[in-house]
């Protein structure tokens, strides 16, 4: 009797001591308070306090900071210590606070804290007040998925609307929506020269955002030319005519004249590209050519007027003017020009032209010529060139200038050779034989003294062209030799200096 009446004692002292026992009230840890830009589904967070197993949290979140309007948010949650908010409205500011409850006991509510749902969106592209000349009829209208430096969240969709007013009431109004996980609009078709207004706002079940700040852009009324340069000269007569790129344009529109008000057009079409290559241009003309581009509904200025000059002879560049010593086979070379069909190269002795020793005709690819009929030694030529245009339009351009050169001197007993010559003079330790042959021979070299003794003797095989052998000289004491080249019974001789 006595154990069983401590036991209910001791039941009983349990009972009350539990019954007593306080429990804590929870510390809110975020959002932090007077928070601003706060997402409509904003997790709200607290930490954790020691209890039983049953252990409850009631989180009260208001636009009121009594606690008792319509939009009052209630909930009572399990062990967790956060709540994920759902629709809060857009803009509001809101009050929270929350409470422990354990074995029926409830502790004292937090001290409420609030933060502010954010209410607008910002607008990235184009940039407010944007004009630049390549800014088309087709715009990729963009915002930020950022607010304070948070990923929007807790949206629907976004509300998109572009005018021409900043009304937004005209009759070019025109607006959409997306999804929240979109932050892009695409708009077509726009007009020309207009200046556009646009602005966004994000969407829920519940509430509707104020709209962002509107940015304004204006569509490119023309194209801008980029090449050739304006009055650039020089120009080949398939010059590529080029402007830069407009997006959302079904094509292009060029013309080419001869004068300037483009009375006299001598070629134009439309293009789905932003390049044209010119076409029935004349040799040393002058000519204007403009564009504009077009959509389904609306159609550009034209651009200002650019001009160009062609080309008007072919620059020659070797052998150069009053050179000398060159081959009697020598190689004839120019600029290359483009939009033409050949060339026509003339030689003579004469500078009037008057007997004309060469006159060929070459390919429109070629950039040099080697002769194939030998020219004579120490004579001076004359020589010049000129281009003939496509067939559709024939025409001729003037003839080059005209430039002159002197073929080399005969060595000693030199025939048949184009030209040879030896480097460094005076040499030491080596010297180089350098040979133009116009086929391939069998040479002997011998190095001699002005006595005629023989103190080298080598053997080379040598190719049609340009060939270069190197001779040893260790062995030659300081003074006075001739290296005579000797191939096919011909025989020519060079002084040469050693010089220790």
């Amino acid at each position: 009797m006595k154990r069983f009446l401590s036991v209910l004692l001791l039941s009983l002292f349990a009972a009350v001591t539990m019954a007593g026992t306080e429990v804590y009230t929870p510390t809110l840890k975020t959002p932090a308070n007077s928070a601003v830009d706060q997402m409509p589904n904003v997790t709200l967070t607290w930490n954790a306090i020691v209890g039983s197993t049953g252990l409850k949290y009631e989180v009260q979140i208001d636009s009121s900071a009594n606690f008792n309007s319509s939009k009052l948010t209630d909930t009572t949650l399990t062990l967790l210590t956060g709540y994920t908010t759902h629709e809060l409205l857009f803009g509001v500011n809101y009050k929270w606070r929350v409470r422990a409850i354990d074995l029926g006991q409830t502790s004292a509510w937090t001290a409420a804290r609030s933060f502010t749902v954010f209410n607008q969106v910002t607008l990235t592209f184009p940039k407010n007040n944007a004009k630049e000349d390549t800014l088309g009829p087709t715009q990729s209208l963009t915002w930020s998925n950022l607010v304070a430096g948070k990923t929007i969240s807790g949206v629907k969709y976004f509300d998109v609307q572009i005018d021409t007013t900043q009304n937004f009431n005209s009759s070019q109004f025109r607006s959409g929506t997306v999804a929240s996980s979109k932050y892009t609009f695409k708009m077509n078709n726009l007009r020309f020269g207009y200046k556009y207004y646009w602005r966004v706002r994000a969407r829920h079940s519940l509430s509707t955002s104020l709209w962002s700040t509107a940015f304004n852009f204006t569509v490119t009324s023309y194209i801008v030319p980029t090449a050739p340069a304006n009055n650039a000269i020089d120009q080949f007569l398939n010059v590529t005519l080029k402007w830069k790129a407009v997006k959302g344009l079904l094509g292009y529109e060029y013309q080419l004249a001869t004068d300037t008000a483009f009375v006299n057009v001598i070629s134009g079409s439309e293009v789905d590209t932003n390049f044209v290559v010119s076409q029935f241009t004349m040799f040393g003309s002058k000519y204007y050519w403009r564009a504009r581009g077009r959509h389904i509904s609306d159609t550009m200025n034209w651009c200002p007027r650019f001009a160009f000059t062609t080309i008007d002879k072919v620059k020659i560049t070797a052998p150069s003017n009053n050179s000398t010593n060159i081959p009697v086979k020598p190689t004839m070379k120019w600029t290359k020009q483009t939009g033409i069909v050949k060339y026509q190269l003339q030689l003579d002795p004469s500078a009037d032209f008057s007997s004309i020793y060469v006159d060929v005709k070459l390919a429109d690819s070629l950039i040099s010529y080697v002769l194939t009929k030998k020219l004579n030694n120490n004579t001076k030529y004359y020589w010049r060139m000129r281009s003939f245009s496509d067939s559709s339009i024939p025409d001729t351009s003037g003839w080059s200038d005209v430039f002159n050169f002197t073929t080399l001197i005969t060595g000693i007993a030199e025939n048949g050779i184009l030209s040879s010559s030896i480097y460094p003079n005076p040499a030491s330790g080596k010297v180089n034989i350098k040979m133009d042959l116009e086929e391939p021979v069998k040479l002997q070299v011998a190095v001699v003294d002005l006595l005629g003794s023989t103190f080298i003797r080598e053997d080379f095989d040598l190719n049609a062209g340009i060939n270069v052998r190197e001779l040893n000289l260790m062995n030659l004491s300081k003074g006075v030799y001739i290296i005579r080249l000797t191939y096919n019974g011909n025989v020519v001789n060079h002084k040469l200096i050693v010089d220790r």
